[in-house]
């Protein structure tokens, strides 16, 4: 097997789909699909399940797949010592990431990154907080930025701390809030203890649920349609309308409640170039944007 092989791999296990892959490495159908016929002869098992929603892994497929993607890299590590060019730097990197992260910053953060190096391919996964740990865990990412008090034993790193705001598109009345539509969106455990005991401190009655979305961006433009209120990460505030009101909330000792983002992975992980760079790369962002605060 090959370095085009280590690809196929790697490309098959995002798309799961032989015509997409085949585009992606300007190859014919018939020859990608010979191609994986021949790493199943070469092994001798099953690698791959095809169905009619596409390509799966078998159980040996997935330990080749881990074992392409590290000899891959190692080629591409050995390439960028060799040219020793920091521009010229190529790789795979898998990057997860909390979704109201993901509406806030990596735009941003990925267009600067992939103007400095164009070379590394990147593939984002968005889930939960919760989720995005299992997904480093189990090596499916190379690292994710997490939202909230999250415990984890290996690399942690703080890149910011956003306060979290009451939004509505009418003035906010302490007194009346309980009885005003709530809008909450689906997330991590850890920012639903938050929203829950601001409440319990605050309130006697259950809070009044009209809609529970999907996700922070569009739990902010129901708010900005005038059907409820929200609580929110600081940097979605930016997303609502100017006439909707946003007041931060605080603890019982009127500190501001503040939800941390964290970048976490394995410490093995950064014996990977394009996982080093980019750890360095989203430090230096976030301490010129908190100085800038």
């Amino acid at each position: 097997m090959n370095n085009t092989d280590w690809k196929i791999l790697i490309y098959l296990k995002e798309e799961k789909s032989i015509n997409k892959v085949a585009k992606r490495l300007f190859m014919t159908q018939p020859s990608l699909t010979y191609r994986l016929d021949q790493m199943e002869k070469e092994i001798g098992i099953p690698l791959f399940i095809r169905t009619n929603k596409g390509v799966h892994f078998t159980d040996a497929g997935d330990r080749l797949f881990t074992f392409a993607e590290k000899e891959l890299q190692q080629y591409q590590d050995m390439k960028n010592y060799v040219t020793h060019e920091p521009n010229s730097i190529s790789g795979v990197l898998r990057i997860g990431a909390s979704q109201s992260f993901t509406q806030s910053y990596m735009p941003t953060i990925l267009k600067g990154f992939v103007d400095q190096y164009s070379d590394i391919e990147i593939s984002l996964t968005t889930s939960t907080s919760d989720n995005l740990m299992k997904l480093v865990k189990q090596e499916d990412v190379h690292l994710a930025i997490v939202r909230g008090h999250q415990e984890w034993p290996d690399l942690d790193i703080l890149l910011e701390e956003s306060p979290l705001y009451l939004i509505s598109a009418q003035e906010i009345d302490y007194k009346t809030l309980p009885s005003y539509p709530a809008i909450r969106y689906r997330t991590d455990p850890s920012l639903d203890e938050l929203r829950n005991r601001w409440w319990q401190q605050n309130f006697i009655e259950m809070p009044h649920f009209l809609l529970v979305v999907d996700d922070c961006l569009t739990c902010v433009e129901m708010v900005n349609a005038g059907l409820g209120y929200a609580i929110v990460p600081g940097d979605m505030v930016s997303r609502c309308s100017p006439n909707v009101h946003r007041v931060l909330i605080y603890d019982k000792r009127r500190h501001p409640i503040l939800r941390p983002s964290h970048l976490i992975c394995k410490s093995a992980m950064t014996a990977s170039m394009p996982v080093q760079i980019f750890i360095e790369y989203i430090k230096t962002y976030f301490h010129k944007y908190n100085s800038e605060q």
